[in-house]
């Protein structure tokens, strides 16, 4: 079994999107977990805020498959690819970290970039994986983002029941 971790962000009826995503992957994956849910300022653009969360589970499905059952899960929550970068969005799923693996193709980066970038994507992974190694960076999440300046950053907890 692999160790998966993935972003999950709504900006569009995001309460509904993110309770009925949690649950299709509670139904598909072993070994669920998830952080507590972040609301964030949209950034590159002017929109609603965004709820962003972290799942963890396991999987023997290759990134490939992975990436195509998250992406369906995307468009059956309204979500349509070729969109701009920076935009809102029904569900965005991104893969975080396909267990250790380090790959680099035209459709999918393992680990994300955002990882290094984001406090809206390092800081619920902390909250669930603290001493997960980062196999590019050699740091664990933690120390990464004991990095960030803690001035900069974004998050606001919200409590939602799923």
């Amino acid at each position: 079994m692999k160790q998966i971790f993935i972003g999950v962000g709504s900006n569009l009826d995001r309460e509904k999107n993110i309770i009925s995503c949690i649950n299709e992957l509670k139904k598909s994956y072993a070994s669920f977990s998830m952080s507590p849910i972040y609301e964030t300022s949209s950034m590159g653009f002017s929109g609603p805020n965004f709820y962003n969360l972290v799942c963890k589970f396991e999987t023997n499905e290759t990134l490939q498959d992975l990436k195509l059952n998250l992406s369906k899960i995307e468009m059956a929550h309204g979500r349509t690819h070729g969109e701009t970068k920076f935009s809102s969005r029904t569900l965005d799923i991104d893969i975080l970290y396909y267990d250790c693996m380090v790959m680099e193709t035209d459709n999918i980066t393992v680990p994300r970039d955002e990882i290094t970038r984001y406090d809206f994507v390092l800081r619920p992974l902390v909250d669930i994986a603290p001493n997960f190694i980062h196999p590019k960076e050699k740091l664990t999440n933690q120390e990464i983002l004991d990095t960030f300046d803690i001035e900069k950053l974004i998050i606001n907890t919200v409590k939602i029941k799923i």
